[in-house]
């Protein structure tokens, strides 16, 4: 059986004359943004235009689809000097307003590429997509190693199963095959429908796909359909864990299948993150033999080397020591690159949705900092911190705090103006811990603690931390010396938490931003709307309208600051007015029920702050 083949090509052209078989990616063909569309599919041939730029994820995903014996060619135009030209998908990472280069990813693919031999096509002539292909029969009976883990599923032994694989496993096949061994009724969930026709291809039976999120809805609605059914969630670590355990919570048998080694860069933290949320009997189990190509297949090792795939696996589980001497300091990215395997491996165990866009900023992206604590040389916590703040456009922030411009970064100075009414949040230089992280067996031992407080020491303002809201949670950043400034409107799809904001003074101007914004948060905590405020808010109500309050009405009536946030300098205005001046607004404060649809209404009750305002002219 022939390989799979890759061959990098340099052109400012893509080759005159195209087989019809080959799949274009990039763009002049299928636009990288949409590759994840091709999941599910198999193409011959596929040509990767890499000219502007390396879209990590849709790389991996073309990969995936490659059919055995066919080719895989990536094209540049100027291989020697790649490190020195701008590759524009980092306008998706990196924050700032124009593409850089990248030179130490670049050297990373040249590495890879290297490593396997593919090789270097210097004219586009010589670019070889063989005619005839390999043809595969695709036989619908288990493989030996499928058969085994239908065998064990169909004991139902437990109430839930984890189908693990990599990409070509016959992952989507082993769950097609034991839709005919269950005779109740049976659902399919997924987060993209397309991915899963390899899964009807071997499913006699009847199944019924249904959407996450629609899912979630007929759960609510009436969730008796479920009680004696199966589950089936394939890409299982693409879908928030909020929804998978609602799905826990009703199915009777539910198959949790994902694909681990993949373009999503979820890897086996999304396991540990689950199964450390359920609260019912599993079984684990996983494919390792290919099916779609051969074993020890080159495009396949080049793509979990690019991607460090494998880097989690590779972490160096140690065991405790009380008496261990931890070293902890700031590391310089430059260095930090040469070697990044333990460092990514450790932020993928404990952030499940760690993603290649999240290996291209570890890379290359600019105003990021790194902190390590090390026990004998191995790496066991670590802190990724991204640079913030530092602006000094005063036209721009005053239009971020009206709602008229949300340039990209500096999300938290950006939240602190716009819904605090704090300008000076982005002049300020702060330092927002984007991810920490401690190896399972010294968590709970201070060395998050210890991490954090090696930061006092940088050159910043404050420092900041956006994270999901539970009580432990806040209660660990509250011991590390934050204080909660700020609460989302909106529940998170990955986490199914609110997003919460908390803040740490280092100088001067950054700890009276702190504790002011602190003061205004609990203020407004007692009229705010939010599901948490009751749990959340210390003290009495203050009724009392202050300057920010009036701020926060011309904001809300004549820009776009939103009904979130403007809520309690709203309620503090109808009690000191006549609420039948704002009959839209006293109702919906009333009735918790929009009057209209959610745009219309807040364009009505703009209005009648807009009419009260320019009244008082």
């Amino acid at each position: 059986m022939p390989n799979r083949q890759c061959q990098v090509l340099i052109s400012d052209i893509l080759p005159e004359s195209l087989p019809p078989q080959v799949l274009i990616v990039g763009e002049q063909g299928v636009p990288f943004s949409k590759a994840v569309n091709l999941l599910g599919q198999e193409f011959e041939h596929i040509l990767f235009d890499a000219r502007n730029g390396i879209h990590l994820e849709a790389l991996a995903i073309a990969a995936g689809t490659l059919k055995m014996g066919g080719t895989l060619c990536l094209l540049f135009s100027d291989w020697e000097n790649l490190e020195k030209h701008a590759d524009f998908d980092s306008l998706r990472w990196n924050g700032g307003t124009s593409a850089i280069s990248t030179p130490n990813f670049i050297h990373h693919f040249k590495q890879c590429a290297e490593r396997y031999y593919f090789p270097i096509l210097r004219k586009a002539s010589a670019v070889s997509f063989p005619s005839v292909f390999y043809h595969e029969e695709k036989h619908k009976l288990a493989t030996v190693e499928q058969q085994q883990i239908l065998e064990q599923i169909l004991q139902q032994q437990c109430d839930l199963y984890f189908l693990t694989a990599k990409r070509g496993r016959g992952k989507s096949a082993l769950l097609g095959l034991l839709v005919n061994h269950i005779d109740t009724p049976i659902y399919l969930t997924a987060p993209n429908k397309s991915a899963v026709n390899s899964l009807y291809d071997f499913a006699k039976g009847t199944i019924e796909f249904i959407a996450p999120d629609e899912l979630t809805h007929r759960l609510r609605q009436d969730a008796a359909f479920a009680e004696n059914a199966w589950l089936l969630v394939d890409e299982a670590a693409m879908i928030p864990l909020s929804l998978l355990q609602q799905f826990s919570q009703y199915f009777h048998h539910i198959v949790f299948s994902t694909t681990i080694h993949s373009y999503e860069g979820t890897g086996r933290g999304f396991e540990l993150k689950f199964k450390q949320k359920i609260h019912r009997t599993f079984q684990q189990f996983e494919l390792y033999h290919p099916l779609r190509w051969q074993q020890n297949d080159a495009i396949e090792h080049f793509i979990e080397d690019l991607l460090l795939l494998d880097a989690e696996n590779q972490v160096a589980q140690l065991e405790y020591n009380p008496q261990g001497n931890i070293q902890i300091h700031e590391i310089a990215q430059s260095r930090l690159t040469r070697s990044p395997e333990p460092f990514y491996g450790l932020m993928t165990l404990a952030h499940y949705r760690t993603s290649p866009t999240d290996l291209r900023r570890l890379f290359d992206g600019e105003g990021q900092s790194f902190y390590l604590a090390s026990y004998q040389r191995y790496l066991i916590g670590a802190i990724w911190a991204l640079k913030e703040g530092g602006m000094n456009d005063e036209n721009l922030i005053e239009q971020i705090r009206q709602g008229i411009r949300r340039p990209k970064g500096n999300l938290v100075p950006q939240s602190l103006c716009f819904h605090g009414n704090f300008p000076e949040a982005c002049g300020l230089k702060s330092l927002r811990i984007s991810r920490i992280a401690v190896q399972p067996h010294w968590r709970q031992k201070g060395i998050g603690q210890s991490l954090i407080k090696a930061m006092d020491n940088a050159e910043v303002d404050f420092l900041s931390v956006s994270f999901g809201y539970t009580e432990e949670l806040a209660y660990f950043w509250q011991k590390c010396g934050f204080a909660l400034v700020h609460l989302g409107e909106h529940q998170e799809a990955s986490s199914g938490c609110y997003s919460a904001i908390a803040l740490k003074g280092l100088s001067e101007k950054g700890s009276a931003l702190t504790k002011i914004a602190r003061q205004q948060f609990q203020r407004n905590m007692g009229l705010s709307i939010h599901p948490l405020a009751k749990k959340i808010m210390s003290g009495k109500i203050d009724w009392a309208l202050n300057e920010d309050d009036w701020q926060s009405l011309k904001n809300f009536a004549y820009f776009n600051r939103s009904l979130f946030s403007s809520i309690p300098a709203i309620q503090r205005l109808l009690r000191a007015q006549n609420k039948r001046n704002f009959p839209q607004l006293s109702n919906y404060l009333t009735e918790k029920q929009f009057p209209f649809n959610r745009k219309k209404s807040v364009e009505c009750f703009r209005l009648e702050i807009k009419q009260y305002l320019e009244e008082l002219l």
